[in-house]
Parts: structure tokens; C-alpha cells; sequence
């Protein structure tokens, strides 16, 4: 009994210690072709890679919403999902990022779309945090004046 005792934690130590999420697994590797990399990924996970750089890694990794942004048209369903199920500030700015790259880049007229600016110009209202609502007005702001 005492052995399979230990072969059963020896099991655990080996596979369940080391066991990481894509995020972290994707932060493990180089920074050097890190966009390259994001590519690749599937909308869903480029969001949640995007998500966890920006929000848990110091400084922010904004440069990581480039890939998202890229697909225009196609990210912007998704993103809207996104925007609807989590309405923290945190995630409200998330995506505020994606689209202020997306309006920047051209790959999507973010301002044209006036059921999406209407949705935004909402959930930027309601933001809890004052500083944060600010920088919401902000990227609203760039989102607007862009070509």
C-alpha cells in the first residue's frame, strides 16, 4: 500500500505541477517573434493571449491587440460578445484598445459602425472608475477622429 502510496503522488508531482494555461505557455517562450506567434492562434485564443499580457503582465503589452485588430470586420462580433458578457472597466478598456488599433491600422472603420460606436459610447458611461472612464473617452475620442 505504501508504494502505490507513492507512485501516486510521484503521478501528481509529474503531470500536475507543470501544468500551465495557454497564456502563461505562450509567455514562456522568446518576445522576439511574439506577434508572429499570436498569429497563428485563433481569435478566441489571440483574446484571451491579448487579455492576460494586458492585464497581468507589467508593463501592459498593448502592442498584443495588433493581430486581433488585423482581422477587422471578422473580430468585431466576438469582440461585442466579449463586451456583453463582462462589463468591468478592465475589459471595456481591453477592447476599446483592439478598436482604437483596428480605427489607427484602417483595417476596420470602427466609426462607421454606428451600432457598434453606440454600444461603446455605452458601456464607457457606465464605467465605475472615473480615471478609467476618462481614458474611455479618450480612446472613444481617437476611435472618432480617425481616418
Amino acid at each position: 500500500m505504501k508504494l502505490r502510496t507513492v507512485w501516486v503522488f510521484a503521478c501528481l508531482f509529474a503531470f500536475g505541477c507543470k501544468h500551465q494555461n495557454l497564456e502563461e505557455s505562450f509567455f514562456d517562450k522568446p518576445p522576439e517573434n511574439r506577434l508572429q506567434r499570436l498569429r497563428q492562434y485563433s481569435l478566441e485564443d489571440q483574446y484571451k493571449i491579448f487579455r492576460y499580457g494586458n492585464d497581468k503582465i507589467e508593463p501592459p503589452l498593448m502592442e498584443l491587440a495588433e493581430p486581433i485588430a488585423e482581422k477587422g470586420a471578422t473580430a468585431i462580433p466576438y469582440l461585442v460578445i466579449q463586451l456583453n458578457l463582462k462589463t468591468d472597466d478592465v475589459t471595456i478598456r481591453d477592447i476599446l484598445l483592439i478598436l482604437e488599433t483596428m480605427a489607427r491600422s484602417g483595417s476596420y472603420d470602427v466609426k462607421s459602425n454606428s451600432t457598434l460606436m453606440a454600444t461603446i459610447g455605452s458601456k464607457v458611461g457606465e464605467m465605475k472608475n472615473d480615471q478609467w472612464r476618462t481614458i474611455g473617452v479618450e480612446m472613444l475620442q481617437h476611435i472618432r477622429d480617425s481616418r
